[in-house]
């Protein structure tokens, strides 16, 4: 089973979170419903999906068919993510849009609620799920406006938690002095090969916890058959894939064999060493 760590809430509060999730970008329909519950036969609770993704129908509808089928799983087992779109910045529309979300996974609440991007788009109804999205940028909606609007979603109970992603430091710094919550997550890419030192290390004296979305890089090749990192593979008898970077991975796989590849990392830690030697071969950025 996949571990767990706590988040804290900026009301003293703490919730469990697993130390792994399942990306759904960009899995839909029969086949990724299906993708989605062979994650969870593998041990996977937490999932990451949004509006712009076109699929929380299908990561509702996988959630509520397993909990009708098994006997041993509950609502509360399983962490799920979504997040705001863009084009729902403006007060009063954060929280039809947070509602949305919740109504189309089928649940009461999502676990995590995230602003996508710090940017706003333009103000028209581009909520429906699957629907594309607009590319005209809104400069006159700052990114405190839609966080005003996810601090009422948590009060109102439509999300237990509430965070960021792709902000940066200066941006999330903004937030926490004219706001009331800070964020408890800021998902960001992060990789052996673009690892976001300084951002992270940022979040870590906020006490915000950093979760990485394509944790094998965009260019995935190039760094995964880099002889460093193999060599710090082979010496814990695994793969390229696996190697830990300290953040919660959001991976991303339809496959059966790299689901359960990627959820396996936790029989390892790396070295001081190891750490440096990867710093030094992707710099510090």
């Amino acid at each position: 089973m996949i571990p767990k760590r706590c988040i804290k809430l900026s009301d003293r509060k703490h919730i469990d979170l697993p130390m792994v999730g399942l990306g759904t970008y960009p899995i839909t329909g029969d086949v990724g419903k299906e993708a989605i519950k062979t994650a969870i036969n593998l041990g996977y609770r937490m999932f990451d999906t949004a509006v712009a993704y076109g699929n929380e129908t299908i990561v509702g509808e996988a959630i509520g068919e397993t909990l009708r089928e098994c006997n041993y799983l509950t609502r509360e087992d399983f962490f799920i993510i979504s997040k705001l779109s863009g084009s729902y910045h403006r007060s009063g529309l954060v929280e039809k849009c947070c509602q949305m979300s919740v109504d189309r996974l089928g649940l009461d609440y999502v676990d995590l609620y995230l602003m996508h991007t710090p940017v706003a788009l333009m103000a028209e109804d581009y909520c429906t799920e699957g629907r594309p999205h607009p590319n005209a940028i809104d400069n006159t909606v700052e990114p405190t406006e839609a966080w005003l609007g996810l601090e009422r979603c948590y009060q109102e109970g439509l999300c237990r938690s509430i965070g960021v992603s792709n902000f940066n430091a200066d941006q999330i710094a903004t937030l926490i002095s004219n706001t009331a919550i800070v964020p408890a997550v800021n998902q960001i890419e992060c990789s052996i090969g673009f690892n976001q030192k300084s951002l992270r290390k940022f979040c870590r004296q906020q006490n915000i916890l950093v979760m990485g979305y394509a944790p094998l890089g965009k260019q995935k090749l190039p760094f995964l058959n880099h002889d460093l990192l193999q060599r710090i593979a082979r010496t814990h008898g695994k793969t390229a894939a696996q190697i830990d970077e300290g953040v919660v991975p959001i991976v991303k796989s339809a496959n059966c064999s790299r689901q359960k590849e990627n959820a396996d990392i936790f029989d390892f830690k790396l070295t001081a060493q190891q750490l440096n030697e990867l710093d030094a071969l992707t710099g510090s950025q």
